[in-house]
């Protein structure tokens, strides 16, 4: 972390110099998160629709009534990403992230690939896939022995962060939204307790490019963006409401000042949400999820941050 002040804000100028940062440090811990069990599954209706599932070795530390069941969508973008980055410290990123959580606080950890531009991705699709991870974990992991009750809890970076309010915000997803939302528990089944959205660009000014042409749609960055979704439904008098939800936004110190300014908007604007807005000390936008099971106390802070996020929310 003390290294990365002098790379500045810009995402294209710390991400490489980041990775090369914390490389070792996750290496060390190979043995470490490599023993956390791992299982592959196919959740959608293309190639591209695999998540990893990581299983905690023992239960929760607090006793919960329901299962805490994290879906984690990485950053990356939307021409990047991968729930196992091949070319990156042994492999093991975002493994680490998914042995964090299961290994010291005893959540399931969901990590799926969602589809990118070069699978065809285009606006609404992200907040497709997460519907569709949503929609396996209630028909799949929700029958597992000790599952029949679920807590789940999104935790989504930069780009996946922009699929997560999609689902939250957009009306093709009410629906779905509503099935898995109440004031509190009433029995078996699963249910949206909580989402952190981690270095979120929730609008991008005036910026406008092939890549958010691609995705968002010619002439429409600014409509389908998380702020312009959200400005449209209340137009329509129809703000999206999610009770017994908590959001959490979490931007880094070294955060694009867009991020920064984005995340205080949008607070703003979602009067009806349960929100609340920290900054991460110390880290940009690449570094929070390499910090994770590099056992350096700092480093990992704001996933201890994150883990009392859901643990406030879980149902007792």
């Amino acid at each position: 972390m003390d290294k990365l002040k002098p790379l500045g804000r810009s995402i294209d100028d710390v991400l490489l110099p980041t990775f090369a940062a914390y490389a070792q440090f996750i290496i060390d811990k190979e043995n470490e998160i490599r023993s956390t069990r791992r299982e592959t599954h196919h959740y959608g209706f293309t190639p591209r629709h695999q998540l990893d599932i990581y299983y905690p070795d023992k239960e929760p530390v607090a006793p919960f009534r329901a299962k805490p069941v994290l879906v984690f969508l990485y950053g990356g973008g939307f021409v990047g990403g991968d729930k196992v980055n091949q070319g990156f410290a042994h492999s093991l990123v975002f493994g680490n992230l998914g042995h964090f959580f299961a290994s010291h606080y005893g959540f399931t950890v969901v990590i799926p690939d969602y589809r990118l531009i070069s699978h065809g991705a285009k606006y609404p699709s992200g907040g497709e896939d997460l519907k569709l991870v949503v929609d396996w974990v209630k028909a799949s992991l929700s029958q597992q022995q000790g599952y029949e009750s679920i807590d789940l809890f999104f935790l989504g970076n930069s780009a996946g962060g922009i699929h997560v309010t999609t689902y939250l915000l957009a009306p093709e997803f009410k629906e779905s939204r509503e099935a898995v939302v109440a004031e509190e528990r009433t029995g078996a089944g699963v249910l949206l307790k909580g989402a952190v959205l981690l270095g979120v660009p929730f609008h991008w000014g005036g910026e406008d490019n092939a890549i958010l042409r691609a995705y968002l749609g010619e002439g429409k960055i600014q409509e389908n963006s998380s702020i312009g979704i959200l400005e449209k439904e209340k137009k329509k008098g129809a703000e999206p409401t999610l009770p017994g939800v908590k959001i959490s936004i979490l931007v880094s110190e070294l955060d694009p000042d867009l991020i920064y300014d984005s995340s205080k908007q949008f607070k703003e604007e979602w009067k009806s949400a349960d929100i609340t807005y920290d900054v991460l000390e110390g880290h940009n936008h690449i570094s929070p999820q390499l910090g994770l099971s590099t056992g350096i106390e700092k480093e990992e802070a704001w996933g201890v941050q994150v883990a009392e996020f859901i643990k406030s929310g879980a149902t007792k």
